[in-house]
């Protein structure tokens, strides 16, 4: 078995920039919710006090929709009719964000699933569908939205095939799909309903889960023991298709290559609901392999936004912060990424932190040669909160304000001692004289300044009770400074 690679704040982050093209079956999930308290005297069968009705975005929709949230740019092209339930999911895909092509599927109705839902309990289910094929001109014309989301470049972009068996996709249409991704080095993610494996021949990650992988293969097993897993292995790894990424429900994910096998864990979690968890997988591998991540990486990112999807109900869409949210909390301090001069991406980081109910500290400053007096005072300003970031003055605005000998460092060390401080969180640089707009920018719930300043006279003071925020003042160690120390002054305390 192959050693996982570390997943980290930083891949999530590198997912700005990337696109997906998603072609399959959309529909439109609606949900009746309330609650059950009594048998009806018409039958026996239980009577539900309507509380709530939701629709939200299914099948291809719903991948394309949890691709989007991660950050990436996303098309979908799929078939619905100019009906209430199609009318609603344009709503839906427009309002996360997601570029929809549809084309005509006959005279076929917009696929709609009905599930009424007691409590947590769902009690019964209603689909409406037509799932005849697209006619020849339909297919041309997907094919061809699938071509002009592709002629914007090939270069961080992977093309998704969400193959639920509703008539979008036949044989043909995903040969000429795959034929074209693979012309231009373009990634193919498959999620598919096929019985047979050779339709996506060419992918570069086909993930079924087991039952579908005991279909493709022929098989009869009601476990992924290895053996079974060696025979899945070798029917379903045929020519053209890179590798399989296997669901295997609480057993985790088991990644098929043709030199390893590697499983990936479920990450243990209360269970609300597994509705569209697998696009949840196929949402995180696209995002992933656009990026530029390795099939194990992606399919980690898959997996963990999966666990969160499972642990909420209904359909779900798991976002970039969600993801954060999670790799935030479990990584390692060298995995998480201290130095981070795009205030964009360090502003998301904070909000995310925020989100998780954490307080945000702030503190600034030159830090030219790091001493006991700016470690004291970072001390005491991660012991205020939850997360420090700290502002460092460019080495131009240093010059300006301490002169043109200074700094005696420049910037990027200074940044990356301050890194290395196990107080600090995150830090950043900022070329103005003062650090206003990068408060302004990630709104701390804490400002954190020398006892050489009263609170009054600390910039970004005012801005920050505008978001409910303070300005906590710091004792300063006497005759401690970075001029004494580049002047070779001995410090004395007693």
């Amino acid at each position: 078995m192959s050693a996982l690679p570390s997943i980290t704040p930083q891949h999530v982050l590198g997912f700005e920039g990337a696109r997906v093209i998603v072609i399959g079956d959309a529909m439109l999930d609606r949900y009746v919710d309330g609650a059950v308290e009594r048998i009806s005297p018409e039958a026996p069968i239980p009577v539900l006090r309507v509380r709530n009705d939701r629709s939200v975005a299914g099948g291809a929709a719903n991948a394309a929709m949890n691709i989007a949230a991660l950050g990436v740019r996303t098309t979908l092209v799929a078939a619905w009719a100019d009906d209430e339930a199609g009318r609603e999911l344009v709503r839906l895909l427009g309002a996360s964000g997601v570029e929809a092509v549809s084309v005509r599927r006959g005279t076929a109705p917009t696929i709609e699933k009905l599930r009424v839902v007691a409590g947590a309990q769902q009690i019964v289910r209603v689909d409406r569908e037509d799932t005849q094929p697209l006619p020849t001109d339909a297919a041309d014309e997907a094919f061809e939205a699938v071509r002009a989301a592709l002629a914007g470049g090939s270069d961080r972009v992977a093309v998704v095939i969400s193959d639920y068996a509703k008539g979008m996709l036949d044989e043909e249409l995903v040969r000429r799909v795959i034929e074209l991704a693979r012309a231009l080095n373009v990634p193919v993610v498959v999620d598919p309903k096929s019985a047979d494996i050779r339709k996506y021949r060419g992918a570069s990650i086909v993930k079924p889960n087991f039952a579908e992988a005991m279909q493709m293969s022929g098989l009869a097993a009601d476990a992924p023991d290895e053996q079974t897993l060696d025979a899945i292995a070798e029917r379903l790894l045929v020519d053209g298709i890179s590798s399989l990424a296997v669901s295997l429900s609480a057993a985790g994910v088991e990644v098929i290559e043709k030199t390893a096998r590697t499983r990936i864990p479920t990450r243990a979690r209360l269970v609300a609901d597994v509705s569209g968890a697998g696009d949840s997988v196929i949402a995180g591998i696209a995002a992933g392999l656009a990026s530029g991540l390795t099939t194990l990486q992606a399919v980690q990112v898959g997996n963990l936004a999966a666990g969160i999807a499972c642990g909420r109900p209904g359909t779900a869409v798991v976002s970039s912060a969600d993801l954060l949210n999670e790799l935030l909390v479990e990584s390692s301090p060298q995995d998480r990424p201290g130095t981070i001069e795009d205030w964009n991406r360090l502003a998301h980081l904070v909000s995310v932190e925020k989100s998780a109910g954490k307080t945000v500290v702030f503190a600034n400053g030159v830090f030219d040669l790091l001493h006991a007096g700016h470690v004291a005072l970072l001390r005491e300003a991660r012991s205020l909160g939850d997360v420090l970031v700290v502002g460092v003055n460019s080495d131009e605005s240093t010059a300006r304000l301490k002169g043109p000998t200074r700094p005696l460092q420049p910037q990027q060390d200074r940044m990356h001692v301050l890194e290395a401080v196990r107080y600090v969180d995150f830090v950043t640089v900022f070329g103005e004289d003062t650090p206003r707009e990068l408060i302004r920018a990630i709104e701390p719930d804490i400002i954190v300044k020398g006892s050489d300043y009263r609170p009054e006279q600390v910039v970004g003071g005012e801005d920050a009770k505008a978001w409910g925020g303070r300005v906590h003042i710091v004792n300063l160690l006497d005759g401690v400074s970075t001029t004494r120390l580049s002047q070779g002054q001995q410090v004395r305390r007693g």
